[in-house]
């Protein structure tokens, strides 16, 4: 029985363009805002999608407009990172399990258009039901997907078993700026800190010292997306029944 400790890969091998996807803003710069800073910094062109206004995420009533206010934060952090192209869809917060076929068109004439080369989605085992949702409509669409494209599947409620990691310390505290701009959601969790604390806990068994912080990804083709379709699907199925 051999190690499987998560390999520490090489960043220069992610080809543009770029495309992060995203149930809520504030899920791709939890789970992978390092790595979007990384792609801006040497010049790739990067595309993120917000499938909802996260307009569930402001429980006490605290704001007038959280729609707007959750949008608006989701830019400024993306600019933090020194991401411009960012583009808004009006699924149901909470709900994206209901709209699974439309999701899944959402993201194959995505792909269609944008060719990503590298593309960043949820990982399976997310607690959120968006989240999972997501993570299957990505699988149901790959298809339209370019056949060497990376995915590269993030956690934010859980962290990824396994797959792969990529240094970013260098991206640090930009990550801790971007984070600092969901100013909604983090009254009442400072999550700030555990992010921080969850990217130095993934290079536990990194001996390299100058290597302190790393982002964990599912390392995946399309068609191996594909071929874990039917488990999205059955996970899905379950969720639904589950609350019914």
């Amino acid at each position: 029985m051999k190690h499987l400790f998560p390999p520490l890969l090489p960043k220069e091998a992610l080809q543009p363009p770029v495309l992060a996807l995203a149930a809520h803003p504030d899920d791709e710069v939890i789970g992978a805002g390092g790595m979007l800073a990384w792609h801006c910094s040497v010049g790739h062109p990067v595309t993120v999608v917000h499938l909802t206004d996260g307009a569930l995420g402001d429980p006490h009533h605290r704001e007038t407009d959280i729609r707007a206010v959750r949008r608006r934060e989701g830019r400024d952090a993306l600019a933090i990172l020194g991401v411009r192209d960012v583009r808004s869809h009006d699924f149901p917060d909470g709900s994206v399990p209901e709209h699974l076929d439309a999701v899944a068109a959402t993201l194959r004439a995505l792909f269609a258009e944008l060719q990503p080369r590298t593309v960043y989605s949820f990982f399976f085992t997310e607690a959120h039901r968006d989240h999972r949702a997501l993570a299957a409509a990505t699988a149901l669409a790959a298809d339209a997907l370019p056949p060497d494209c990376r995915c590269l599947l993030y956690g934010v409620n859980q962290v990824v078993c396994g797959g792969t990691m990529f240094e970013m310390g260098a991206f640090v505290e930009q990550k801790q700026r971007a984070l600092s701009a969901f100013a909604s959601q983090l009254v009442d969790n400072d999550w700030r800190a555990k992010i921080r604390g969850r990217d130095h806990a993934a290079t536990v068994n990194v001996e390299d010292p100058a290597v302190q912080h790393a982002e964990l990804f599912a390392d995946l083709r399309p068609a191996e997306l594909a071929d874990v379709r039917e488990l999205a699907e059955r996970l899905f199925c379950r969720l639904l029944r589950d609350d019914a």
